[in-house]
């Protein structure tokens, strides 16, 4: 196995009392494509700005991989901080000279253009992070860290953010890590799920694998008290188990009727499961 591009070493991030990551260890591959999930409060925001270079965490450390340098790893940020009164023109001149890039290399998005008279101020939300995500493609990056800015965009936008990071990523061998709690429209991105609580690691798992294990059963009938229920929702028409770690032979012996389920739906059963476990406390 080659050396991971990016390692999180035993990081520990504290704000005052409050610990925002405790303890944190992940590696990343170059190439690979990475969703950090989890409840609000978290630590996933904390992990991604860590990697980043943005947080110096109190414990532990930021491991590069051999030849990584800082200048090859972006972050797209729902923080976005740009110089409101420049123009998209002074703004690329600034960071083309900031990170020694070709005057002709930021590449354009497909489908989306913009002026380059315009003033930064004077963007959407969505026109922002596209125009973010260019400057940070021009310096081909070997790590893209995406931090919730995906769901904040509108359906056009948000395909072809998502096209050109999956272009960057077959292109480039970047390595995508992304922190979203809405997988609908990027659930067959990630190879790897990682899902936090509390500021720790609580689940990391191949995309494969986590959905080979985590089943959803309906209704009340022929269910075995002894299968290892993830999280439970009840109303007075329906009634769902989310089971983990799910067993195949449990289909032949169990007589409960097992369903597959997609990646958005198991993210919620695991964010469910550890509030339950929180207000059990």
């Amino acid at each position: 196995m080659s050396d991971p591009i990016l390692t999180a070493d035993k990081l520990t991030v504290r704000y005052g009392r409050r610990t925002a990551l405790d303890g944190v260890s992940a590696t990343f591959a170059a190439g690979e494509a990475v969703v950090i999930a989890g409840s609000n409060g978290a630590g996933k925001s904390t992990l991604l700005r860590c990697l980043g270079g943005a947080i110096i965490p109190d414990l532990g450390r930021v491991v590069p991989g051999p030849g990584l340098d800082r200048a090859r790893i972006g972050f797209v940020s729902d923080r976005l901080s740009l110089y409101e009164n420049w123009t998209l023109r002074e703004a690329w001149r600034f960071h083309r000279k900031e990170f020694g890039i070709a005057a002709a290399g930021r590449p354009p998005i497909e489908g989306f253009t913009l002026d380059e008279g315009r003033r930064i101020r004077h963007l959407s939300v969505g026109e922002r992070t596209l125009f973010h995500l260019s400057l940070i493609l021009a310096q081909r990056p070997a790590v893209l860290l995406i931090d919730e800015v995906v769901h904040g965009l509108d359906p056009f936008l948000r395909e072809r953010f998502l096209e050109t990071a999956i272009g960057a990523m077959d292109e480039l061998k970047t390595a995508v890590i992304m922190v979203n709690h809405i997988l609908s429209d990027t659930a067959e991105i990630p190879e790897r799920v990682l899902i936090m609580d509390g500021g720790q690691v609580i689940l990391d798992e191949r995309r494969e694998d986590l959905m080979a294990k985590v089943k959803k059963v309906a209704g009340d009938a022929a269910f075995p008290p002894s299968l290892p229920v993830l999280f439970e929702t009840a109303s007075e028409y329906r009634r769902d188990r989310y089971i983990y770690p799910f067993r195949e032979e449990w289909r032949r012996g169990s007589g409960a009727a097992f369903t597959d389920i997609g990646l958005d739906e198991i993210v919620k059963a695991f964010i469910g499961g550890a509030y339950v476990q929180k207000r059990a406390r």
